[in-house]
């Protein structure tokens, strides 16, 4: 197991949170900001960060804002959105590692809603990002999924807007989508949803305008098997990166030793995904 350490962030606005970063051998390794999916904690990516770092990445996941190690709860006296955690979080984060590893080249990526938000990242701070990896990621655009799903999230809109009203959060532990999650998150979820544009509540930044001036090398990593993160959703992400060299992996069973791996289960299977993923970041 590579060695791991435990990083005590405090953003710039006073939230204070953890991070878990996984070591390689050599202090000047490619370096991976990971962002998790939604409503989920670092520590399920404890397999998928250590495997990489024994491939010779170091790779740090951060809990998001709201989740695990954060001293923030959603609530009727708090709430966050996309972004305080592009524009606040994920700098505090970024400085840190800046600071313990001044030479390495700092990827930044992520799962699910992760992989949305680590484009917004690299897009609002190009000149301090190296490249960006999504791992079962695309857009949420409705446009990009079957009926059923389409239905199901105009479903989740509307208890978003329910459970706002009266609880102040989102219970997506209870309701089986994502975690405990500020309104502002479901709000600008949502609004990706419906419109397929990133334009997060509160923002002055036009990452629209950013993520298709973004010329960066890009790798999505998507499942034939993954209902989440179609084909569809990761090209309608893509398509925003116009001017990035982009590289697009979508692998059924025969790519991952004979398991269909979808939205969740690579994590639990990271040596079908690892090898070549190291490989392909240490290429770059």
């Amino acid at each position: 197991m590579s060695p791991v350490d435990t990083l005590s962030l405090t953003a710039a606005d006073g939230h204070r949170f953890e991070a878990a970063l996984f070591r390689a051998a050599r202090t000047d390794a490619p370096l991976l900001l990971f962002l998790p999916a939604l409503g989920t904690p670092a520590r399920v990516y404890r397999g998928f960060a250590a495997a990489l770092a024994e491939h010779g990445v170091q790779v740090c996941v951060p809990d998001w804002r709201g989740m695990a190690s954060s001293s923030l709860r959603a609530s009727r006296t708090h709430d966050h959105g996309y972004r305080e955690l592009v524009e606040i979080d994920a700098p505090a984060v970024m400085d840190a590692l800046a600071s313990r590893f001044p030479g390495a080249p700092l990827w930044v990526g992520g799962h699910s809603l992760g992989g949305q938000l680590s484009t917004l990242v690299a897009a609002r701070q190009p000149d301090r990002v190296h490249g960006v990896l999504l791992l079962a990621s695309g857009s949420v655009y409705l446009g990009c999924y079957a009926s059923r799903l389409q239905r199901g999230i105009r479903a989740l809109g509307l208890l978003s807007s329910v459970t706002g009203a009266v609880l102040g959060h989102f219970p997506g532990q209870r309701l089986g989508f994502g975690g405990r999650e500020a309104r502002g998150v479901m709000r600008d979820w949502l609004h990706v949803a419906h419109t397929g544009r990133y334009e997060p509540a509160r923002a002055s930044f036009d990452y629209e305008a950013a993520l298709a001036r973004l010329a960066l090398p890009v790798l999505a990593l998507n499942f034939q098997a993954d209902t989440w993160a179609p084909e569809a959703a990761a090209r309608y992400l893509l398509d925003k990166l116009p001017r990035c060299t982009r590289e697009t992996w979508n692998w059924g069973a025969a790519d991952t030793g004979g398991r269909a791996l979808d939205h969740f289960s690579w994590t639990k299977q990271p040596q079908e995904v690892v090898p070549r993923l190291a490989a392909w970041l240490l290429s770059h």
